[in-house]
């Protein structure tokens, strides 16, 4: 984990016990190893002492009598170096991943916190910029007095609360993101999103879009989210790419013309038309060997028809 010198960085990892606790045992950690003295593995101790009794050889014609002493000696305290060094960089590699897993799970807590402070801001600067009335300058401020300068005061001390907020939030989302979610991120912030939600970017002001950019914000800037009440701290990578979806998703249109509605249409079944019975008509002949039913009463009667017209 990073040290900070943000001031509302560091305020926020304070709110989690559990990870002040987990910085300082890896920070201890860390100060053991780089004490902790030099010194040779057991291969290399017995290699100097073997190195010691072949130059002495070489130099008189005598090996060294006490040279299974000396080198067992050597092993020996070699051995016990190794065996701490090795347990040294363990521990640091072990409490530097409890010290990161802790911060990864604790960190919506911590953005939740800055939200509130965020929430806060806003507030106080919405309450200075009614009393700055028509004054956006600093030298209208000053020229105009009283409650004007002491609300630009105000004002201007807040705005440097909002970039250390806004710095700690695009730290505590790195943190916790994956290369290629920072990456992301990054293209995100170019675009302007993470800081205002509710709006699409195309209805949110230049200079808003651009202190989101290059984190510049001022004044202006500030008294605009103030109002706007679209400022707002994502709580996790998902929640800030659900915001940035919603914002970016485009505006369907229909170019074909008015909607129909094509779904099927219950309509009533229609009354049986009667049949027609003319004053020829008989019953029908079925069966040969039986007689042919009563004559029905006739209900219809045909036409006449036109009279034929001869054209010469």
């Amino acid at each position: 984990m990073r040290t900070s010198t943000n001031p509302e960085l560091t305020a926020a990892w304070a709110t989690v016990p559990d990870v002040a606790t987990a910085q300082e045992r890896y920070t201890e950690a860390v100060r053991l190893r780089h004490s902790f003295p030099s010194g040779a593995t057991p291969a290399a101790a017995l290699a100097s002492v073997q190195d010691e009794a072949i130059a002495t050889l070489t130099a008189t014609g005598k090996w060294p009598a006490d040279f299974a002493k000396r080198a067992a000696k050597a092993h020996a305290e070699a051995l016990v170096w190794e065996a701490e060094a090795t347990a040294l960089r363990r521990a640091e590699d072990m409490l530097k991943f409890a010290a990161e897993d802790a911060r990864d799970s604790m960190a919506p807590d911590v953005l939740a916190y800055l939200g509130g402070r965020l929430d806060e801001i806003l507030t106080s600067a919405k309450d200075a910029s009614a009393a700055l009335g028509d004054v956006t300058t600093a030298d209208e401020a000053i020229d105009a007095g009283g409650d004007a300068l002491d609300a630009w005061r105000r004002l201007t001390g807040l705005v440097a609360d909002l970039r250390n907020v806004r710095a700690a939030q695009w730290d505590v989302l790195r943190s916790v993101s994956y290369s290629d979610e920072q990456a992301r991120m990054r293209n995100w912030m170019a675009e302007g999103h993470g800081e205002v939600r509710g709006v699409r970017l195309d209805d949110v002001p230049e200079h808003v879009k651009g202190a989101v950019r290059n984190q510049s914000y001022g004044p202006a800037q500030l008294v605009w989210l103030a109002h706007s009440g679209a400022a707002y701290v994502p709580t996790s990578f998902d929640d800030l790419e659900a915001h940035v979806m919603a914002a970016t998703e485009p505006i369907s249109h229909n170019d074909s013309g008015p909607l129909y509605d094509y779904s099927p249409r219950v309509t009533p079944e229609p009354a049986p038309t009667p049949s027609r019975v003319y004053a020829h008509s008989n019953m029908p002949l079925i069966d040969k060997s039986k007689e042919r039913g009563v004559k029905p009463k006739p209900n219809a009667v045909i036409s006449d028809r036109d009279e034929a017209t001869t054209v010469f």
